[in-house]
């Protein structure tokens, strides 16, 4: 059973999915901090700020996804969040670039579609809400059952 701080964090990472699959904006603008980095193995290249990490989301066409677990822990100010996202489906619109150097949505897509994946990111709270600030793709995890 999961400690009451990982339940409110799967809330939260389940209402990202959410807002990009109904295409709301304003909550990827309010729970984006302004320092916020994002990285994604196994590409080294790959890092997105906050207006980077947005209009990505952005491109993003169809959302299918299912958190299967998070783990969240506080450290002062900070929560480490760590948890894994099923992929049924996800896709970008046709030629979604992020940048020089990193992959493209099909490759994106591609990657993670019909697999369990794992990522970390950093929260703190801005008086209102939380906000994520750091939020990195670790990997494919193999061997979990959903």
């Amino acid at each position: 059973m999961a400690d009451e701080l990982s339940t409110q964090f799967k809330s939260l990472y389940d209402d990202w999915g959410k807002a990009i699959a109904g295409r709301d904006w304003d909550w990827l603008e309010r729970h984006f901090a302004e320092d916020f980095l994002g990285t994604a193995q196994p590409w080294p290249t790959l890092s997105v700020n906050r207006q980077q990490m947005l209009e990505l989301d952005r491109k993003i066409e169809n959302m299918d996804v299912r958190w299967l677990s998070v783990t969240a822990q506080r450290f002062g100010d900070a929560v480490l969040a760590s948890g894994v996202v099923q992929y049924h489906n996800e896709a970008f619109t046709a030629g979604a670039t992020i940048g020089e150097g990193m992959p493209t949505g099909d490759q994106l897509s591609s990657f993670v579609n019909g697999k369990n994946v794992l990522y970390i990111g950093a929260w703190r709270h801005n008086g209102s809400l939380w906000q994520i600030y750091d939020h990195h793709m670790i990997g494919i995890v193999n061997g979990l059952e959903p």
